[in-house]
């Protein structure tokens, strides 16, 4: 397969479908009905059709417009990148953890049946992945056997928005964590706008940009520490962008102690995690492969955000034909792809 990418370069030819690890899509419906709301999420709608969705206080979600695009569109445009398959998480759209447990686990279950629409219209360029509401650890666990068990979702994207009221790891949340191994699937982490990371903020370049990776790190060395990755040794964590800033920073970290962990960090980086590579430095993808290791490393785009195009060639161009190959062939275990 040769695909062509979206400003027409070839890109690399890949002997095994392209799975795209990170990408977005925000069901219309679900966004509708997210209109006239009072509390956050809330969405707007303009006299033109397009929406607004603020997610908090003067913080809209960009590019709404290509998220609630007609889904076969979004197919069309991995098609044209050579990405076979999407695996679709649902981003801020899942930030619920400031809600009334009830009022969350409802607008995940609307946003669930949508993405189980669309795995069952398209098995073989699909896989969703389902969000919690870890305010209520007991509640997580029945919209989690709900959604893999009976919707047929894939996995867990979680928020990992650190709002200390609800810290996503804690002795309350091990036994959602145990559950999501023991059906066998990976936890996938996303950051969120609603975050205490986000305090003196100013723009979407420091929150999204840097804010973001530095979230998502905190949430992943909080698993680690805590030493729940002990207590439950087959949870599988996909941490997205590269590790976000522990590959940088994993030996300072470990030279400080106070870790819970039986073992290393490097340990646990080659054991539970996996990482993508929707981030856009050459560097720091050769870092995370020294790091994890390259057969724990898969391919993302953050797409919409990102082009996927694009993002496959920044891979090419960094590690090269045989190294990209390789990436684009490792498989995340428990996503289950197809149908």
């Amino acid at each position: 397969m040769t695909a062509e990418s979206e400003s027409g370069n070839s890109l690399l030819a890949s002997t095994t479908p392209v799975v795209d690890y990170q990408a977005h899509w925000y069901p219309p419906s679900v966004v509708e009905g997210l209109v006239g709301r009072t509390a956050y999420p809330r969405a707007e709608r303009g006299p033109d059709g397009d929406y607004v969705l603020w997610l908090d206080e003067n913080r809209s979600q960009p590019l709404m417009n290509r998220l609630m695009a007609d889904f076969d569109d979004h197919l069309a445009h991995a098609a044209a990148a050579g990405v076979d398959v999407l695996v679709l998480g649902p981003a801020t759209l899942a930030e619920v953890s400031h809600l009334p447990a009830d009022e969350a686990a409802e607008l995940l279950d609307r946003i669930h049946v949508e993405y189980a629409r669309v795995q069952r219209e398209h098995p073989d360029h699909v896989v969703a992945l389902a969000a919690l509401p870890m305010q209520d650890p007991a509640l997580a666990l029945k919209v989690l056997d709900h959604a893999i068990g009976e919707l047929d979702l894939r996995g867990v994207s979680q928020q990992t928005t650190v709002d200390e009221r609800h810290p996503l790891v804690t002795e309350d949340t091990i036994p959602v964590f145990a559950r999501i191994a023991e059906l066998g699937v990976p936890l996938v982490l996303h950051p969120g706008f609603r975050s205490a990371t986000g305090v003196g903020i100013r723009n979407l370049r420091e929150d999204a940009g840097l804010s973001w990776v530095y979230q998502t790190s905190l949430t992943a060395l909080r698993l680690i520490d805590s030493g729940l990755l002990d207590v439950v040794p087959d949870l599988v964590v996909v941490h997205p962008h590269l590790g976000g800033v522990l590959p940088y920073i994993a030996e300072r970290i470990e030279l400080l102690g106070g870790s819970k962990a039986k073992h290393r960090i490097e340990h646990y980086f080659r054991t539970n995690f996996y990482v993508d590579t929707a981030a856009g430095n050459p560097g720091a993808l050769r870092l995370a492969i020294e790091t994890y290791g390259i057969e724990r490393v898969v391919f993302a785009s953050d797409y919409p955000f990102y082009e996927q195009g694009a993002t496959r060639r920044q891979v090419e161009g960094a590690v090269g034909t045989q190294a990209a190959q390789q990436i684009y062939a490792n498989v995340v275990p428990g996503l289950r792809l197809g149908g």
